[in-house]
């Protein structure tokens, strides 16, 4: 039994046919089949570049937000700090 092209475009659509089988039998040319391959692999790698720079800048930002963090942490540790040691030392005048 031969699939019809729509059939054979909904299988492939819906992950029923390997793109092998698919270019085999979906009766375009083999230049459309080869620019179609090539959009999909152009729109795969863009998407996989576009992630690459978003955990970048998302790690870029958290090593900034730790340095800030970290600052703020010292900056109150240090008063904590004087404050514990002038109340303690303040009876030794």
């Amino acid at each position: 039994m031969a699939y019809t092209l729509e059939q054979i475009e909904w299988l492939h659509d819906h992950g029923q046919m390997p793109d092998w089988a698919y270019y085999q039998q979906n009766g375009k040319s083999a230049q459309a089949n080869w620019e179609e391959q090539h959009r999909k692999i152009m729109e795969r790698y863009r998407q996989r570049e576009a992630e690459q720079r978003r955990q970048a800048e998302e790690k870029a930002l958290e090593k900034k937000l730790e340095a800030d963090l970290e600052k703020q942490i010292e900056t109150k540790l240090e008063k904590a700090i004087e404050k514990a040691l002038a109340d303690l030392l303040k009876d030794f005048k």
